[in-house]
């Protein structure tokens, strides 16, 4: 056993040196690109009903694995009602290596502003934006590797980690 960890350490010794590791950045906007596909969303809740768009993508320094997304948001009673706002939402990270595809995972409301709802609104409108918020935007692909590229194609099976640094997405892939 002990000679079959020695060679097995070798080969991986090999591999390593072979195949060095490498990491892809990714700019917010890169991250918009594919997010934009998803907006505008509009959903009628009870009563209300709801129109998200303009996602704008926040890679905060240092921030590990997880990212924001702000998003204007309108809400409506037709005939009675029209307010407007933004509202920021985090999440982290998540991996599917099969698919070699990232997705936007456990959305969480951080921050909501919403002018002209009267106060009586804003607890039940915020639980109904939640809900919203987990189902459309948790688990949304915000990058995919490309089959096509072969450093891609390489990079979905060996994936070392996910973080994010310097306001960019950083994917490192390697030994």
């Amino acid at each position: 056993m002990h000679k079959l960890t020695l060679v097995w350490q070798r080969i991986l010794g090999f591999l390593k040196r072979l195949l060095p590791s490498f990491t892809f950045e990714l700019k917010a906007s890169d991250l918009e690109k594919r997010m934009s596909q998803v907006f505008p969303i509009k959903v009628k809740k009870l009563i209300f009903v709801f129109k998200i768009s303009d996602p704008e993508v926040i890679l905060p320094p240092g921030g590990l694995n997880r990212i924001s997304i702000g998003m204007s948001i309108k809400v409506s009673i037709p005939g009675l009602l029209a307010a407007k706002g933004r509202a920021l939402v985090e999440g982290e990270v998540d991996y599917d290596r099969e698919q070699g595809e990232f997705f936007f995972f456990d959305p969480e409301i951080k921050d909501m502003d919403i002018h002209g709802l009267p106060r009586r609104y804003t607890e039940e409108v915020r639980g109904l934006f939640e809900a919203i918020v987990r189902s459309t935007l948790g688990d949304m692909s915000i990058y995919k590797f490309n089959q096509q590229d072969k450093k891609q194609k390489y990079a979905k099976r060996l994936l070392k980690s996910i973080r994010v640094e310097d306001e960019r997405l950083k994917i490192q892939v390697g030994f």
